[in-house]
């Protein structure tokens, strides 16, 4: 009985391989094309025709509102850049998104604060607050007017024009 049980459940999971083996080949497939509407057609026909598995039947419940066909579309398919411009007023708060509209703000220094491990903590002018990651010295004033642009691996860099230094910084607000 017991040895029935693991063969049945080692040939799920290898039918399971091999179906996520064939997605990740059509995921290549529509990632190596060059044109964006045939990208995404590629990817939303992929979508269309993921089939729900039975880990994720098995665990919705009536009470979950998410279809099966929604849970079941892969991580890579489901990042999507927004139709709407980002705005000013929305850069660092976004998540997978990518930020190729802004890529660097421009704005004064209206307060800042030391936290209990000395990092500084600005407000800027627009009402955006960003924290500092880096443990390195960072000079900044009130009244100073900085940038903040995209760094590697959706990072963030304070710095200003007048010097050739940055440090990380995260937006809190």
């Amino acid at each position: 009985m017991r040895l029935s049980l693991i063969a049945a459940g080692i040939i799920l999971m290898s039918a399971n391989a091999y179906a996520n083996t064939n997605l990740g080949q059509q995921l290549s497939i529509c990632a190596a094309k060059t044109d964006k509407t045939a990208r995404l057609t590629c990817y939303d026909t992929l979508a269309a025709n993921a089939k729900p598995s039975a880990h994720i039947m098995a665990t919705a419940s009536p009470v979950n509102s998410i279809a099966p066909e929604v849970a079941t579309v892969p991580a890579a398919v489901s990042v999507v850049a927004s139709p709407k411009a980002l705005s000013v007023d929305d850069f660092g708060l976004q998540k997978k998104v990518i930020e190729d509209e802004v890529s660097k703000i421009y704005s004064e220094v209206v307060s800042v604060k030391k936290d209990a491990l000395g990092a500084f903590i600005i407000t800027l002018n627009n009402g955006q607050v960003w924290k500092q990651n880096s443990s390195k010295y960072y000079k900044i004033k009130k009244g100073q007017h900085i940038f903040i642009e995209t760094g590697a691996l959706n990072s963030f860099l304070l710095g200003s024009d007048d010097r050739n230094a940055t440090t990380r910084v995260k937006r809190l607000k």
